[in-house]
């Protein structure tokens, strides 16, 4: 572990079998991480603009990820379930709608890459049931990019949407995929610092220094709040 990384995480990680480095996973989703990441990499609002309709994206909030008995269990987990539980119901009374994609694949790129199969039929890929009622929209996806082969640009524009605020897991992954798809689509794209999970805090921080550079507004949750009252 990097040891500028070393205050954001416990002593103790979990190592993924047959991965190299980074490939590790650590509870470091902390107060004093988001803040440093806040400091170095949030601008200002200036991009964003001061009109229109945003809406939630709630990317892989699943089983899979989510609880501590599965294989690929996020040790942040906790943390980011109680940020987004508050910042949900938020939402829910500004009126935004919250659309919660839910991840299965079999036989396709991500199954050869990974060696897995995510099965729908799994209670490993259900919405985690803290997070399920949230959603105003389910949208099933099958791959990194929440924009492939699915209803998310249709129901976004259905709704005149043009902003668009992503939470969620891997934030490297999914997250950051679907991020760069969005703006290439031509909305304007949140990415909050502290609304979205990972392994641990060296891809989290590669993922909010890439998308804060070309992409994407990175604030916290608690400033978007601010945000969209504004609005």
């Amino acid at each position: 572990m990097a040891e500028r990384y070393k205050k954001f995480t416990k002593a103790k990680v979990i190592r993924d079998e047959g991965y190299s480095y980074p490939m590790y996973r650590e509870d470091y989703l902390k107060d004093d991480f988001v803040e440093e990441l806040h400091s170095k990499y949030f601008q200002n609002w200036r991009r964003m603009p001061k009109r229109g309709k945003a809406a939630v994206l709630g990317i892989d909030l699943q089983n899979y990820f989510l609880c501590s008995d599965e294989d690929a269990y996020l040790p942040s987990a906790p943390r980011l379930v109680e940020k987004l539980q508050r910042f949900y119901k938020f939402v829910k009374i500004s009126g935004a709608p919250i659309i919660l994609t839910r991840h299965c694949h079999r036989d396709n790129i991500l199954a050869r890459w990974w060696g897995n199969v995510m099965d729908c039929t799994s209670n490993s890929t259900k919405i985690y049931h803290k997070l399920q009622d949230f959603a105003d929209y389910t949208i099933q996806k099958d791959t990194y990019d929440a924009f492939y082969n699915t209803s998310l640009e249709n129901t976004l524009r259905e709704n005149r949407i043009d902003t668009l605020i992503i939470t969620g897991v891997m934030t490297h992954l999914c997250c950051e995929t679907t991020a760069r798809e969005a703006f290439v689509r031509g909305f304007n794209v949140i990415f909050p610092i502290d609304g979205t999970l990972t392994q641990n805090a060296e891809l989290h921080e590669g993922t909010i220094r890439a998308l804060s550079h070309g992409f994407a507004a990175v604030p916290t949750l608690k400033e978007v709040e601010a945000w969209l009252k504004m609005r």
